[in-house]
């Protein structure tokens, strides 16, 4: 057993599982039965289906419900990373007697969500001028479908069933600052850090389709909302460390039973798309 994991152990604040160690992040395959990873994706394909022919909107409309579904998605999934993980110990963590600031989890939290959403923000705008400059080239209707088709294949990529292409920058957030820096700075520089969504790890595929719908609809207001939204959903895991923390438990205890979720929550996520998938589908039919 290595120094980590000895840690680790000694930190945890639930009985030790059966899937905490050795293995603490397991692909999907092993996290989530197979029959279960079948049914996700066929009811939430159906439930979007439904949706579709309930509302029955038009291809503008579709597509921009489609957009909000998967920056609602991409807010959640993308936490479950080595970097969301990192910040919520930076926020969370009580801080220590000879480092430098006087701030506390909840101001910290604060700093971070500003952090992000100040480069988040921006760009969500700057794709959503882009989308409007091509605009003049882009049919709604067709592209909704290669949105869709491309949802479809990204949804079956979370799930384990294929691999898709998963462009990104390969690199964590940068660790010597939490050694040189006040910890409200390094919560505001890590939101900043991550609120782009590309300077670092892309942990879901949602992402991709977030951009590509943000492109398609054309809008920067709509495109600064929802980068707005995915950069608050990004401060999750440290409102989740800080109740945490402040119920009694450990940190080491928090990380590894983030550890235990993350993979359902990626099927969740590939199940979501494949629904929405569905909806936008289903809506240009009717």
């Amino acid at each position: 057993m290595t120094t980590i994991e000895t840690s680790l152990l000694s930190g945890l604040s639930h009985p030790v599982l059966q899937t905490d160690l050795p293995a603490l992040r397991p692909t999907v395959r092993q996290s989530v039965p197979i029959r279960v990873r079948a049914i996700l994706p066929i009811t939430a394909a159906l439930a979007g289906a439904g949706a579709a022919l309930a509302v029955a909107p038009g291809a503008g409309t579709a597509l921009t419900a489609s957009v909000v579904g998967t920056a609602l998605l991409t807010a959640i999934a993308a936490n479950w990373s080595t970097c969301g993980m990192s910040v919520a110990g930076v926020v969370a963590a009580p801080k220590q007697p000879d480092r430098a600031g006087g701030s506390t989890p909840v101001r910290r939290l604060g700093w971070h969500a500003l952090g992000s959403v100040l480069t988040g923000a921006p760009t969500g705008a700057a794709i959503g001028a882009i989308g409007m400059a091509l605009s003049a080239v882009i049919a709604p209707g067709w592209a909704l479908v290669v949105w869709a088709l491309v949802a479809v294949l990204y949804g079956l990529h979370e799930l384990g069933a294929l691999r898709m292409p998963t462009p990104m920058r390969r690199r964590q957030l940068p660790r010597h600052l939490r050694r040189t820096m006040a910890p409200r700075a390094v919560s505001f520089l890590y939101g900043a850090i991550i609120g782009p969504g590309f300077l670092i790890f892309i942990r879901s595929s949602a992402y991709y389709l977030l951009v590509a719908g943000v492109i398609l609809a054309g809008s920067p207001l709509l495109g600064a909302t929802l980068f707005t939204v995915v950069s608050l959903g990004r401060c999750l895991p440290s409102v989740a460390a800080i109740l945490h923390t402040r119920a009694g438990g450990t940190m080491p205890g928090f990380l590894s039973a983030m550890c235990l979720v993350d993979r359902r929550v990626q099927a969740i996520t590939g199940a979501g798309l494949i629904g929405l998938a569905a909806f936008a589908l289903v809506a240009l039919i009717s």
